[in-house]
């Protein structure tokens, strides 16, 4: 009994060590968002939808449409500002969880029909960042969404490793990615009015991770 409770102090202490310190190192932030000037976790989704960028932005910036992507069981988004996305556009969310977490992210850089970088101002990511980014892939787009962070609060760290926050943040985005995906190909137009052509339909390899 007493070697399985100095045993389970142990991890816990172990646990709370990691939790404080981090238990690895991050790895390196891709090339094409060195920009950002800010190193931390790396975490990255990608998704090809068979429509032109121009479109995607369209959906990713309305934000009424956007709304209807998002798990709305799991996090609620309310826009702080009003008007279209620009830079200064603020984002409030929470969680819809028995802990719940809120934080408002800012716009600080968009680039029409190819990226959307806005900032974490509050929260378990503050200083971090939230990257969206449409490259042309034939008559495809290839989507990606990045975040990139750093939790340095103690209680952030610790809810985010018991409740297994990435974990969580891996469903929400690959649910919202497919929605992207279904909503921006929803009403294609066959081939012979002008849709895509069988040849033209998405090449794999676009679809890999790019550094």
């Amino acid at each position: 009994m007493c070697s399985l409770d100095g045993s389970r102090s142990i991890f816990i202490l172990t646990l709370l060590v990691l939790t404080l310190h981090g238990c690895a190192t991050p790895p390196p932030v891709p090339k094409r968002l060195e920009f950002l000037n800010y190193q931390g976790q790396v975490n990255e989704h990608h998704v090809i939808i068979q429509a032109p960028p121009s479109h995607v932005f369209d959906v990713l910036t309305d934000y009424d449409r956007f709304l209807t992507l998002i798990p709305s069981d799991r996090v609620r988004l309310k826009k702080m500002t009003p008007g279209p996305y620009h830079v200064g556009t603020t984002i409030r969310a929470v969680t819809v969880f028995k802990i719940k977490l809120s934080w408002e992210s800012r716009v600080v850089e968009i680039q029409k029909d190819r990226s959307l970088v806005l900032q974490f101002q509050s929260g378990p990511f503050r200083g971090g960042y939230e990257v969206w980014q449409l490259e042309a892939a034939g008559s495809c787009t290839r989507v990606s969404h990045t975040l990139i962070y750093n939790i340095s609060n103690f209680f952030y760290r610790l809810v985010w490793l018991m409740k297994r926050g990435e974990k969580k943040h891996n469903t929400l985005t690959d649910v919202t990615l497919l929605n992207l995906k279904r909503e921006c190909e929803e009403g294609l137009l066959p081939p012979f009015m002008g849709g895509p052509r069988e040849e033209e339909s998405c090449d794999i390899l676009p679809s890999l991770p790019r550094k």
